[in-house]
């Protein structure tokens, strides 16, 4: 059985006070199948994004060990608090905390679910989600807008923990991390100076992601955290939110 999202989905939460530009919050829910957790599949639209990087980056820089090292590399050289971003990419690239691998079908179809309301590489936005798995079936909790950055919103979260009370687990909250290029100091992607030419695309978690993790894991029980770019996967377990750093 093929992992494919339906177009539809299974339900839309709406949420109080004003939103972010083209925030949206959809519920999918279906049988839990092998394919889901399999490496993703090389469609044409991941085909085109693949490509895409390469002719932007070259196949060398494309590899995400190149990505974080460029990554802990820009941070460790800051002279302000931002140098402490630096370190997750540290410990990913040692092996100490997490693993990187193909992202799954999972993984893949949220990106492009994404993607296909905000070309990423045009456009970069982020979304996040939260898997949920119970008797035979997968819940998702999907959120995304345009905007770089988004906000865990309590009508969401109320839900995932109606969901545990009646038996599901909160297996992952998966978000991605954008690459960002032509970037000016002011611009939608938060660019300053000083990150004018971090073009992103690694997936070790930020600080304030780690924070977040920490929190869910205390509220709502999550087990991992899977940080994508649309081709590759950091996977973080709950151990790891304590060996991965957080702002203090």
């Amino acid at each position: 059985m093929p992992c494919e999202l339906t177009e539809q989905p299974t339900e839309v939460i709406a949420v109080e006070g004003k939103p972010l530009p083209g925030e949206r919050h959809e519920v999918f829910d279906f049988p839990d199948t092998p394919a889901w957790w399999a490496d993703a599949p090389e469609d044409a639209e991941r085909q085109r994004y693949r490509e895409a990087l390469r002719t932007r980056l070259g196949e060398p820089a494309l590899v995400q060990r190149a990505l974080l090292e460029r990554s802990q590399a820009r941070f460790a050289a800051r002279k302000d608090v931002a140098r402490r971003e630096a370190e997750n990419s540290a410990r990913v690239l040692d092996g100490s905390a997490g693993a990187v691998g193909p992202s799954s079908c999972l993984e893949w179809r949220l990106f492009q679910r994404q993607a296909r309301r905000f070309p990423m590489l045009e456009h970069p936005t982020e979304f996040h989600a939260y898997v949920l798995r119970g008797p035979e079936r997968v819940r998702v909790y999907f959120s995304g807008a345009d905007h770089v950055g988004g906000k865990l919103r309590s009508e969401v979260t109320e839900r995932v923990a109606q969901d545990i009370a009646r038996g599901f687990r909160l297996v992952a909250h998966v978000h991605n991390h954008n690459f960002m290029f032509d970037r000016k100091p002011g611009d939608r992607m938060w660019t300053t100076p000083e990150t004018v030419d971090d073009i992103g695309g690694g997936v070790a978690p930020s600080l304030s992601d780690v924070q977040a993790y920490r929190n869910l894991r205390e509220s709502l029980r999550l087990e991992a955290a899977w940080v994508t770019n649309g081709l590759e996967t950091g996977r973080f377990s709950a151990k790891d939110f304590d060996l991965l750093s957080a702002w203090e």
